[in-house]
């Protein structure tokens, strides 16, 4: 977290974050905190506090994340959002691959078919992964294809992993953590770009 987001955090009088956040960082004694459960509640907390917000968010909020329901239950007007390193980012950097290049789509919440397609669509795609939308789910439904994938989870934390295979393998495999990003590779159609999987 930047100086500038510990700065705010320090002055919140509501601070709104996953549950494990709140052991990690310096949340105010006097602050309220409010877990992330369901969406709405959540916001219906945010909107019935008077005083100072801060919502923590990991990697980039504005990337499939919540800048969205907030700016469109509050505006965007009422934001200050302050960005850190976006899991695709970080997933990218992770596997020495640019991703100027990638499709990146979100299977969190939501159904696995539009990301599985974009999978067999495109030679590089980035998927963000949750419970029951899973590396393995997604892999079921590119079986037979030769594509091969990384599995990038917990990144920038302890526990770290990247874990490489071929769709055929990730089908029966289960992947530590709900929160994952995958990156889905057709390396026959990967011009100019070394192999990431030997």
């Amino acid at each position: 977290m930047s100086a500038r987001a510990l700065d705010k955090l320090a002055t919140a009088t509501l601070v709104v974050a996953g549950e494990r956040y709140f052991d990690l960082l310096p949340v105010p004694e006097r602050a309220q905190r409010c877990a992330f459960g369901r969406l709405d509640t959540a916001l219906d907390v945010i909107a019935a506090h008077q005083g100072h917000v801060v919502v923590v968010a990991s990697g980039d909020p504005g990337f499939f994340g919540i800048v969205r329901a907030l700016a469109e239950r509050f505006g965007p007007d009422e934001l200050e959002v302050l960005p850190a390193l976006s899991s695709v980012a970080a997933a990218f950097s992770r596997l020495g691959l640019p991703w100027d290049d990638a499709v990146v789509v979100s299977a969190h919440g939501r159904d696995i078919r539009p990301a599985i397609n974009a999978c067999r669509a495109y030679p590089k795609v980035a998927v963000l992964t949750g419970p029951g939308t899973g590396p393995r789910e997604l892999a079921q439904g590119l079986a037979g294809t030769g594509r091969r994938l990384a599995v990038l989870s917990n990144l920038g934390e302890p526990g770290e992993s990247v874990v490489r295979m071929d769709v055929d393998e990730a089908a029966k495999t289960e992947f530590a953590g709900p929160l994952n990003v995958t990156v889905v590779l057709d390396e026959q159609r990967l011009v100019g770009q070394r192999r990431v999987f030997a």
